[in-house]
């Protein structure tokens, strides 16, 4: 796989040919013997058909004896978890696998596992913890310029955790590294999805186009409909910053096209929220109505807790805006609730502050202090729970180098007894050595000495014989 002409054929298919790419996947495959690499490669394949809606066929068991094959098992386990929405399950999964993984002393493994940890730790929202796992792993990986696990990844995973910790900056760095690890035949249309996305967060709207321009012309390449839905939805979302609304509602109407065969709900749902948001900032209150319950509608079969929050949101927002308190009142509640069961914070304090608004507008002003009071008490606990987060983090990190460098001592001593021991050996050996040496050199001394003295008599003996 570290092959650049395999590399170059293989994102060749990817885009002209997948069924070739993942035949070339399966190729190389069946040509490892259980390892690191065979692992590597079989996520790859998992991640290859799983993009595209198939399910995929576990090649190894959890009962396999070899420990390779176990692990292949788990972490591919992982990953159906994580396709179903089942993070912690998934943490978990993982967790097992990196105890297997401890016994086989593998660097490649452990890189690897500690992706995955940065991936599923991302998800579950604990960035910090991310941020540290992800750092983990490039340490890792950087320690060769030849590595079939592509450190792209790994950048672009440490990007994320920035952004979810609100380090747009070191968000930005990260992602201009992973574009700096590409290959002129690597396909980088996430890479400029993350970026775009990230600069719309950042509010450089011009530069975010750009990317978002760029990510979209590689998906129609490569003819993924969900992906070019996608990349339209992001372009409509910058377009509507930018107060483009027609151009922004030409964009999510062909992306709503382009998933109508589609089952990913969530990009379904997307699109007509911001079809909606659109509408409504054209003024166009009934459509956007009309596309905001629509959102909801495709929500109910797989709910994103986020967006559903937000669609009930900006219904509330509308319907304030038609003078209909009360039922922007009860999608606010709503919104409220829903805020609370998924423990997002963020989106439960913008739901007491509009509460607030609300309740002012009607004159409510008991309610709307005892809202506003909610909302100030809220964001106090988004502080407290970052900078618990934050101190979680820094402890789990300086355990882990305690860790390691009580590993390091330990090897350390190991590599000195034995160091002492060879050296004793050795000097032992050489004593041996000078001792036989000596004891030959007094032998052959002493032989010759003999044969010297036996030659020295032979005469003598001779003279007697012959006067006789």
């Amino acid at each position: 796989m570290e092959d650049e002409e395999w590399q170059k054929q293989y994102h060749h298919n990817r885009v002209a040919s997948p069924h070739s790419a993942l035949a070339m996947l399966k190729e190389v495959y069946l040509t490892i013997s259980p390892s690191a690499e065979r692992i590597y490669v079989a996520t790859r394949i998992h991640g290859f058909v799983t993009r595209r809606g198939d399910s995929y066929t576990h090649q190894t068991s959890e009962n396999s004896k070899n420990p390779y094959e176990k692990l292949e098992w788990l972490i591919l386990k992982s990953m159906d978890l994580d396709d179903k929405g089942e993070q912690e399950k998934t943490l978990a999964t993982i967790k097992l696998a990196q105890v297997t993984a401890a016994t086989l002393n593998d660097p490649d493994l452990d890189a690897l596992l500690l992706l995955k940890q940065c991936k599923t730790n991302l998800a579950l929202g604990n960035y910090f913890i991310s941020e540290f796992y992800c750092q983990s792993s490039i340490k890792q990986l950087e320690k060769t310029s030849s590595h079939y696990i592509d450190i792209k990844w790994a950048y672009r995973l440490l990007a994320l955790s920035y952004q979810g910790s609100s380090n747009l900056e070191a968000a930005l760095t990260a992602n201009e590294k992973a574009l700096s690890f590409s290959k002129p035949y690597d396909i980088n249309d996430t890479s400029y999805s993350n970026i775009a996305t990230l600069l719309l967060n950042m509010g450089h709207l011009s530069r975010a186009e750009e990317y978002g321009k760029k990510a979209l012309d590689i998906r129609i390449k490569r003819n993924i409909p969900q992906k070019i839905a996608q990349s339209k939805i992001l372009l409509a979302k910058i377009n509507l910053t930018l107060a483009k609304y027609d151009k922004a509602e030409s964009l999510v109407r062909s992306a709503l096209e382009g998933l109508q065969e589609s089952t990913h709900t969530y990009s379904t749902s997307l699109a007509y929220y911001t079809l909606g948001s659109i509408l409504h900032k054209k003024e166009l209150s009934d459509e956007a109505i009309e596309f905001l319950l629509l959102a909801l509608k495709a929500q109910e079969r797989k709910s994103n807790a986020t967006l559903t929050i937000n669609i009930h949101q900006s219904l509330s927002q509308i319907y304030l805006e038609y003078q209909n308190p009360n039922k922007a009142l009860e999608f606010i509640e709503i919104a409220i609730e829903k805020s609370k069961t998924a423990q997002n914070q963020i989106e439960l304090a913008n739901s007491y502050l509009f509460q607030s608004k609300i309740q002012e507008l009607t004159q409510d002003y008991k309610d709307a202090l005892e809202a506003q009071k909610k909302y100030r008490e809220t964001l106090d606990l988004i502080y407290a729970k970052n900078t618990r987060k934050a101190y979680e983090a820094l402890e789990f990190r300086n355990s882990v180098i305690k860790t390691e460098g009580a590993l390091i001592e330990t090897l350390q001593k190991q590599t000195n007894q034995q160091l002492n021991f060879n050296q004793n050996k050795y000097l032992f050996v050489l004593i041996l050595i000078i001792i036989a040496m000596v004891f030959l050199a007094i032998t052959l001394r002493s032989s010759h000495w003999l044969k010297n003295k036996s030659t020295a008599v032979k005469p003598l003996t001779d003279n007697s014989n012959h006067s006789r």
